[in-house]
């Protein structure tokens, strides 16, 4: 009855999906993959998880990483099997798939899944599963001050690309609670470098006033054009909470000139606890979010520091998208070619080497 049901499902779900296909470039947002997967943990029987399961496997696009961290929920192999079959289709990085092989227990399920993998292949169909579209931001209408010509006091070195300022309100705005929002909101503020209209715009994801105010205040010691803080003042309609904000900003400010730069470097210790906080995370799209933000807010390592931390990605393609971003961040750029080393595939290591020929 269980396996009936499953295929009637994916059936019924292939024919709606054939109306409007569209390709499978990019995987669930991690927040996003987060709601689903907890989804399949609450169902109290191995049937339930598999319908939930199924059903995400289905109707989303996944990366490797997302399907084992699901797999892993079943405690019967052919459980595991059907919904690993019901994924693949799906599946946004195939090239990597034989790393779900390893989530079987007995090798007669690997092989029926390799069977099936290969009929799917010599059998192509003109089926292409959707998936998610990104969040839609719209940022209220507000005077929005520019960074660009700022010359005055400041508490970072320069604010964040404004696309990794789109990626990072993605995330906050795809939480639905006000308390995520500001939990992450507060640790995007403390790992990163923001501008004024960065901030204002962070602030307008949370809807509560007195959110918003707290966020501002905890978001000033990593502000970059203090002096554009007084625009801020618009994110408030009542009079108390612009009269706090107002007050709070008017307080003294350090000058240009008056804070003395730390020297350029990660302690041993404080890499050992940089390691250590990235490692212990389960899912690798926020393994690489967060290594990315402590690289941005620490800035000075060594060639050998970044190896470390790309090793700790199983796959190619992570480490070579963090080897490419950590170099900016990197003390002795000279030795940056070692970090082909770590790569496993000539291609990936290729693909480095050219990437270092243009920031010669």
């Amino acid at each position: 009855m269980k396996i009936s049901t499953l295929f009637l499902f994916l059936f019924v779900s292939g024919i709606a999906f054939g109306q409007t296909p569209q390709r499978c470039d990019v995987p669930l947002p991690d927040y996003v993959f987060r709601q689903k997967y907890k989804s399949v943990t609450l169902q109290q029987t191995e049937d339930r998880k598999l319908q939930v399961a199924a059903a995400i496997a289905v109707n989303n696009c996944l990366s490797v990483e997302q399907i084992k961290n699901i797999s892993a929920l079943f405690i019967d192999d052919f459980n595991r099997l059907d919904f690993v079959k019901a994924a693949w289709r799906n599946t946004v990085d195939k090239e990597n798939f034989y790393f779900v092989y390893d989530d079987f227990a007995y090798f007669s399920t690997v092989f029926m899944l390799h069977d099936y993998i290969r009929e799917m292949e010599a059998n192509p169909t003109d089926y292409l599963p959707p998936y998610e579209p990104p969040v839609v931001l719209n940022f209220p209408m507000l005077d929005y001050p520019a960074y660009e010509n700022y010359r005055g006091p400041s508490q970072c070195n320069y604010p964040i690309r404004e696309e990794e300022f789109i990626k990072l309100a993605s995330q906050v705005a795809g939480n639905t609670s006000e308390a995520s929002r500001m939990l992450l909101l507060t640790q995007i503020a403390r790992n990163n470098c923001l501008s004024v209209s960065q901030a204002m715009k962070f602030a307008t994801l949370v809807g509560s006033e007195p959110s918003r105010l707290n966020f501002m205040k905890s978001a000033h010691p990593s502000i970059f054009d203090l002096g554009n803080l007084p625009f801020g003042a618009q994110l408030f309609s009542h009079i108390q909470n612009k009269a706090a904000y107002n007050e709070f900003i008017s307080r003294p400010v350090p000058g240009p000139g008056t804070v003395i730069p730390p020297p350029c470097n990660v302690s041993a210790e404080d890499f050992s606890n940089i390691r250590e906080s990235i490692k212990k995370e389960s899912f690798n799209s926020t393994k690489l979010t967060i290594a990315k933000q402590i690289i941005r807010s620490k800035q000075c390592f060594t060639t050998r520091q970044i190896s470390e931390l790309v090793k700790l990605f199983s796959f190619d393609d992570t480490r070579l998208e963090l080897a490419k971003f950590a170099y900016e961040y990197t003390t002795d750029r000279e030795n940056y070619y070692q970090i082909a080393d770590v790569l496993t595939f000539s291609s990936s290591k290729e693909d480095l080497m050219k990437f270092l020929e243009t920031r010669k």
